[in-house]
């Protein structure tokens, strides 16, 4: 199948693109992402309007990661993200993976080239919705992480890690762990003095984790093969 830039009616890009994602004999990531890839090629002259009609389409119909890559590999479309659409494209979310995908796919790479604010994320870290303020913590390590062009942020990290601090819920407490130790290969002695100074508010499994990365490098530290204790 070829999509070409002349498909441009209502709906037609978006039938041919569900068509062949759903004949994929493995539904996997590598599989759909070698539609994605193709696909992309094909639209990149595209309107950014079609692109988020289709990428708009795909999450209605449980291709919600499929569609925030066609954006996110669009140029055009890429550069229209606002926090309104943002809100848009992400109010299917109901679990830690679509959170995530979302996160690091779209929220995070949007506010590391500054299509979006710091009060955007923070506004997002103080809602009740969990899902948003996990996606607000997970966003931050796009800004750490080199393979996603990240350049290290502590002031940012630190400071919606701060808003979410004495948040209890798992998949929050979780994430808050997480963009601690992607801060710590560019800045150990900060995230070391976080630590210190809110030895009383981190969560447990935050401060177990994120020690041990500073200490190994690690999230866990690894049993030994002869050890008999069983995993937790």
């Amino acid at each position: 199948m070829l999509v070409s830039p002349g498909d441009t009616q209502p709906g037609q890009l978006l039938a041919r693109v569900l068509g062949e994602l759903r004949a994929l004999e493995k539904h996997d990531a590598a599989s759909f992402r070698a539609v994605r890839r193709r696909v992309s090629a094909e639209i990149a002259t595209m309107d950014a309007a079609a692109v988020f009609d289709l990428a708009e389409g795909l999450v209605q119909a449980g291709f919600a990661w499929e569609g925030w890559e066609f954006i996110n590999a669009h140029q055009a479309a890429f550069a229209e993200l606002t926090r309104t659409r943002l809100e848009d494209l992400g109010e299917c979310i109901d679990t830690w993976g679509q959170a995530d995908a979302f996160a690091t796919v779209l929220v995070g790479p949007a506010w590391r080239e500054g299509l979006i604010s710091d009060a955007d994320v923070d506004g997002w870290a103080r809602s009740p919705d969990r899902w948003w303020r996990r996606i607000a913590l997970v966003s931050t390590t796009v800004l750490n992480t080199r393979s996603r062009w990240g350049r290290g942020d502590t002031q940012r990290t630190l400071a919606v890690v701060g808003i979410l601090i004495n948040d209890r819920d798992d998949t929050v407490i979780k994430a808050v762990s997480w963009a601690l130790r992607c801060l710590v290969p560019w800045d150990p002695r900060a995230v070391r003095a976080f630590l210190e100074s809110h030895e009383t508010e981190l969560a447990a499994r935050v401060k177990r984790e994120v020690r041990t990365k500073l200490e190994t490098g690690l999230k866990s530290r690894r049993r030994s093969v002869h050890s008999t204790e069983l995993p937790t």
